[in-house]
């Protein structure tokens, strides 16, 4: 996907060094992507747009200096430093994480369930529901689209555009369970699926750079939920072709871009219970 071309030359002609920024290409960042990508908020970035499972791979390997990524690859990566006041999270329903099941939730005990390979947050968040609420272990496979038409899996995991697209037709046929529901009522805090991040040492030596992305990206997100969400509920419409409306309030109401001292300590919250039924890895012991 290519939204924001001639980023480099940009970054030539402010003078600035060009940090090589990862976006989410799913439409729950268009408020943080559009307003970037048509340049009402200036970026001296070269950008890269992939799933959140591509941009981890990416920053883990050091292609990107800046990415969105998902919170629990930060957690579990530890060499990146937080770009404060963004993040793509939910207090409530999120709309776009949905568990889908062919039985309730406490007969699912040693069953199969696919999902997708596209979110490690999403992923390990059921699992720690499942298992600190209802004490039931899943077996997951993991499928490029996560589908209950296929017989051997009793539950479905199915996140972003795909999880708008479905939610109507499935929510008929099968056991809906919305995570960040789920997440709010057990924890009382807010669900923090993605957040952006700098490899640390780029941030050390870039930390005049470090500070005004994290400013653009803050801008752009406030931008796209005000003067530009008609642009941003249009773009979602034409890739996804959903209602304008429920789009409108996907963005609104169900989707929070902020990153407040109650979201860190929603994802500290995830990381202690991603601990406790060992889905991270402990943190080295200082001898």
């Amino acid at each position: 996907m290519q939204l924001l071309p001639n980023t480099a030359s940009l970054a030539e002609k402010r003078g600035a060094a060009t940090a090589r920024l990862g976006q989410i290409a799913f439409i729950n960042c268009l408020p943080v992507v559009l307003p970037l990508a048509r340049g009402h908020v200036p970026i001296a970035a070269a950008v890269t747009y992939a799933s959140p499972a591509e941009l981890n791979a990416l920053a883990g390997s050091g292609a990107l200096d800046v990415t969105a990524m998902s919170s629990f690859f930060f957690l579990q990566h530890g060499g990146f430093e937080l770009l404060p006041g963004v993040s793509i999270s939910c207090s409530g329903p999120v709309g776009s994480v949905l568990f889908f099941s062919k039985v309730p939730l406490t007969a699912l005990s040693g069953a199969c369930v696919a999902v997708p390979a596209s979110s490690a947050t999403s992923v390990n968040l059921l699992r720690v529901l499942l298992l600190d609420e209802l004490k039931v272990n899943i077996e997951v496979c993991v499928e490029l689209e996560p589908s209950l038409e296929d017989a051997r899996y009793e539950g479905a995991l199915v996140i972003g555009d795909r999880a708008l697209s479905v939610d109507a037709d499935w929510s008929q046929r099968y056991w809906r369970t919305d995570l960040g529901r789920w997440w709010l009522r057990r924890t009382g805090l807010p669900m923090v699926f993605g957040l952006w991040a700098a490899s640390s040492g780029w941030a050390a030596a870039n930390r005049e750079q470090f500070t005004t992305l994290a400013g653009s990206l803050v801008e752009a997100a406030k931008m796209g939920l005000s003067a530009l969400l008609p642009d941003v509920v249009k773009e979602a419409h034409r890739r996804t072709g959903l209602d304008p409306d429920r789009l409108k309030s996907y963005f609104l109401e169900q989707l929070d871009y902020r990153l407040t001292g109650s979201h860190l300590d929603g994802l500290e919250c995830f990381k202690q219970l991603c601990l406790r039924h060992q889905l991270l890895r402990p943190a080295p012991v200082a001898s």
